[in-house]
């Protein structure tokens, strides 16, 4: 998990990059641990510090431990015919892990493919999604650490890619938080997008570590669609620690997706 700071409107707040690890190291001085950490560029308008949690653990095949498919779903209302994704829709939502310790989530796009974060394989020689009940093994066929977005090859059998949207988010409209945190079980939480900040969505939907490569989700007439990646959640410093904000998680937006799956294409 990536702790990026920055300054806005005078005040430090945090990006934290949500990707769960098997073990935890704290590195609280970017600085003095050059060459000790995988760094992520991080959006922002001012990058003024970075911490690196991090797990060392030797993993040669992903934890057993990530086989919970319990379901979590939080403050749930209709908004137009979308009561919230449907089985169909979450089961797009997948674990991945890479051979370094990290475990995320990632989101099946286009048959055959699963987007997720650069930050959660970033450093990793071997990449597993998991597809029904047992992790396989995937390969990385594009990646931009800009804009923390990478591409998965593995085969998806019969799931339902879910499409990107097009479109923008409105003020305040509903969207769902999809992924796997900690390592565990599919969890879903509700919110409603704030906003659009260089090209990362703001919303209200929580997150937590293990996320990241998630999707964050709207809905269109019972429509499904892809709005965003789930990158982090934000998080301010008190003392000599960070709090986890709850109601406060980033995505890539679906037009910053869009660019880099066009590019790639080429």
């Amino acid at each position: 998990m990536l702790i990026s700071a920055r300054i806005a409107g005078g005040s430090a707040w945090l990006l934290a990059l949500s990707v769960a690890a098997m073990s935890t190291t704290t590195l609280a001085d970017t600085a003095a641990a050059q060459g000790a950490v995988r760094q992520v560029s991080v959006e922002a308008d001012t990058v003024i510090n970075a911490a690196l949690h991090t797990g060392n653990s030797a993993l040669t095949r992903p934890s057993a431990a990530i086989r919970s498919t319990s379901l979590s779903v939080q403050d749930f209302s209709l908004h137009g015919r979308c009561a919230g994704p449907d089985a169909a829709a979450l089961a797009a939502v997948l674990p991945v892990a890479t051979d370094h310790g990290s475990h995320a989530s990632g989101v099946v796009f286009a048959p055959g493919r699963v987007l997720t974060a650069a930050h959660a394989v970033q450093g990793a020689s071997h990449f597993f999604v998991r597809t029904g009940r047992d992790f396989r093994r995937a390969d990385l066929i594009s990646v931009d650490h800009d804009a923390d977005l990478a591409v998965l090859a593995i085969d998806t059998g019969n799931i339902r890619p879910l499409p990107l949207s097009n479109t923008d988010l409105s003020s305040r409209e509903r969207v769902w938080a999809v992924g796997f945190p900690r390592a565990k079980g599919l969890e879903m939480s509700a919110g409603v997008f704030q906003r659009l900040d260089g090209g990362a969505v703001h919303s209200s939907a929580s997150i937590d570590s293990g996320q990241s490569g998630g999707g964050l989700l709207s809905c269109d007439r019972g429509e499904y669609a892809i709005a965003g990646m789930l990158r982090g959640y934000g998080a301010y410093r008190s003392g000599d620690r960070y709090v986890k904000l709850n109601n406060h998680s980033v995505s890539v937006a679906a037009g910053t997706i869009h660019r880099f799956l066009s590019a790639t294409a080429r």
